[in-house]
């Protein structure tokens, strides 16, 4: 699954959360009659079946875009996007004279989602030696990956895009 922002959801940049939750449950409520029409339960069974799942996607559209990934064990689990991002982004800033731009995670490994790859942009304080930093930037992200995560990250690309004077 991407990391960007704008993935996931499927959403216009002018929709609303209303006006995605309104297309979520149309869509929605055209499966369950579809599906309900295929049989005839009693009506004990059916009781509060629709919103039961309505309410299942509401929340999961409210909490935002989600990264899936695996224990080493193989237990799927998902975290919010934005929490792995600030995983990546404290493990970037934490590196002297770095300051973490844009990080995108995505699943790697195998399975899918057993490990990470991330990419990130960066600003870098002028007089600072890229190659030593950069190796510093890995080995932070990784620790910070495998002991938030519990999965190793894989790949770590960097784009210093631009340079600060303090």
């Amino acid at each position: 699954m991407d990391m960007n922002e704008h993935v996931g959801s499927g959403a216009e940049p002018d929709q609303t959360n209303d006006d995605l939750q309104r297309e979520s449950d149309a869509q929605l409520r055209g499966v369950i009659d579809e599906y309900m029409a295929t049989f005839e339960p009693e009506p004990e069974d059916t009781a509060g079946v629709r919103e039961r799942i309505l309410q299942l996607v509401r929340d999961d559209l409210y909490r935002g875009p989600s990264t899936r990934l695996q224990t080493e064990h193989g237990h799927p689990f998902s975290i919010s996007t934005a929490a792995v991002r600030s995983i990546v982004r404290r493990a970037v800033d934490s590196v002297d004279g770095i300051r973490a731009r844009s990080v995108d995670v995505e699943p790697a490994g195998e399975p899918e989602g057993s490990a990470a790859t991330v990419s990130l942009t960066l600003a870098m304080r002028a007089g600072i030696s890229f190659a030593p930093t950069a190796e510093a930037i890995r080995g932070a992200v990784s620790a910070a990956v495998l002991s938030e995560l519990g999965i190793p990250a894989v790949r770590i690309d960097i784009n210093a895009e631009d340079v600060y004077v303090d």
